[in-house]
């Protein structure tokens, strides 16, 4: 069951919807209007917001912004619904559906969205798991034994794989840190890495599992994502490092801007080349 506030000033649409999901084993809430649904919002913590766009005073696309803005509320998963959804509307709300609203959509967009909010948080937990934040802060804080070598064992893992684009990365609750790098872009490679939600490797380090991509743009989770979407990274795979006392730190990962070139054996040569890239990692005692 989740908690799900609606924001709708026709009180009949509002009811409707409100027993549309309550059937359906949600906990809702309704608010007649912008003002009184941002109020309902900072009480309730939803898991889900479903916003009306024309309403009186402060219309959906206002209060959406309103929660985007704030740290607390930012995540929160927002549907909008109209009967002519603003362009903006894409930019701040996860899922748009045109009035009138059939029942059976709004489940299905409800039940997308809940579970993959609870992914979410499944990775958050798991990446904020402090033994592990700790491992990963000795590689961090530690000269590596080869901190030079990192970048052409990376050169030699693209190599191995025959793909363009190598790295070895160490991740954190939040971001996903560059150690060593062949062919990454120089935006991320200035910047040291990327945002933990726009990598797979949240995936790999959080499930300590491998994860192949052969076509990102068949991926909805990551297609849209700046690592694919600005880079014209197609094909991905990666494959979890551990430290000494058994936790995942990191990764190590190759892609290409060519689909289906990323393949089970891609992912095999990756775990043998894993040893040796601890090794380079090792903080020097």
């Amino acid at each position: 069951m989740a908690s799900i506030v609606i924001a709708e000033d026709d009180r009949d649409i509002a009811e409707l919807l409100s027993t549309v999901l309550s059937n359906a084993g949600h906990a809702v809430q309704t608010a007649p209007n912008g003002a009184a649904a941002l109020d309902l919002i900072g009480k309730a913590s939803p898991d889900l917001v479903i916003l009306d766009h024309h309403m009186p005073g402060m219309t959906g696309l206002e209060v959406a912004d309103r929660l985007r803005a704030e740290e607390g509320t930012a995540a929160i998963p927002v549907i909008m619904l109209s009967a002519a959804t603003p362009a903006a509307a894409r930019h701040l709300c996860d899922v748009t559906i045109s009035k009138p609203v059939r029942p059976r959509h709004l489940l299905e967009a409800t039940s997308e969205l809940l579970a993959a909010r609870e992914a979410h948080h499944d990775t958050t937990a798991q990446l904020a798991d402090v033994p592990r934040l700790l491992a990963v802060s000795d590689f961090l804080t530690r000269p590596a034994h080869a901190a030079g070598g990192l970048d052409a064992f990376a050169e030699r893992l693209a190599v191995l794989t025959k793909l363009p684009t190598a790295a070895i990365t160490l991740v954190l609750n939040d971001s996903v840190v560059v150690a060593g790098s062949f062919g990454l872009p120089m935006w991320v490679r200035e910047a040291g890495g990327v945002p933990a939600e726009w990598s797979p490797d949240a995936i790999v380090v959080a499930e300590d599992v491998p994860v192949l991509i052969a076509d990102s743009r068949e991926n909805e989770e990551y297609a849209d994502t700046p690592l694919f979407a600005v880079s014209g990274v197609r094909s991905y795979a990666s494959v979890p490092l551990h430290s000494p006392e058994g936790h995942v730190v990191g990764t190590l990962c190759v892609m290409d801007e060519k689909p289906g070139t990323c393949t089970e054996d891609t992912v095999q040569i990756l775990h043998s080349q894993r040893s040796a890239a601890l090794s380079l990692l090792s903080p020097a005692r």
